[in-house]
């Protein structure tokens, strides 16, 4: 390959990797305000304060983990550093092994999967209503 493909692939490599760490403080972000302000996610979900705090700190732990990874892709990338790369890449590894294991725990365990979703879904609808029903008087 040329010098010029390589550069690209180099900087194409960078740009997922900002875009990553992006999502991740996103992500991140929006686990602390659930933590911080979890009134009116109570409100609206109907459900404990425990249940809110470990949704919260797996969204912060997801979030710093992409965080994490999109700055030594990042590193990894313009510095040209094969030990970043190759932790970044084993990271992603684990990732992907952990995501099919989950599919896989999710397509053996429908039935239960399928009570949490119904059970999660009434419990919106229901928020859903009594809160248009206060709002009109």
């Amino acid at each position: 390959m040329g010098k010029g493909c390589m550069k690209a692939i180099k900087y194409f490599l960078f740009l997922f990797n900002v875009l990553f760490f992006l999502f991740g403080a996103l992500i991140m972000g929006f686990g602390l305000w659930v933590l911080l302000d979890n009134e009116s996610f109570m409100v609206i979900l109907q459900e404990s304060s425990t249940v809110l705090k470990i949704a919260s700190y797996i969204l912060i732990g997801v979030g710093g983990l992409s965080m994490l990874m999109g700055f030594l892709g990042c590193l990894g990338a313009i510095y040209e550093i094969r030990c970043l790369l190759g932790l970044y890449f084993t990271c992603l590894l684990l990732i992907l092994i952990g995501q099919v294991a989950a599919g896989v725990l999710i397509y053996f365990q429908k039935d239960l999967v399928s009570d949490v979703t119904s059970g999660l879904h009434l419990s919106l609808l229901v928020g859903f209503r009594k809160e248009k029903l206060t709002d009109c008087g």
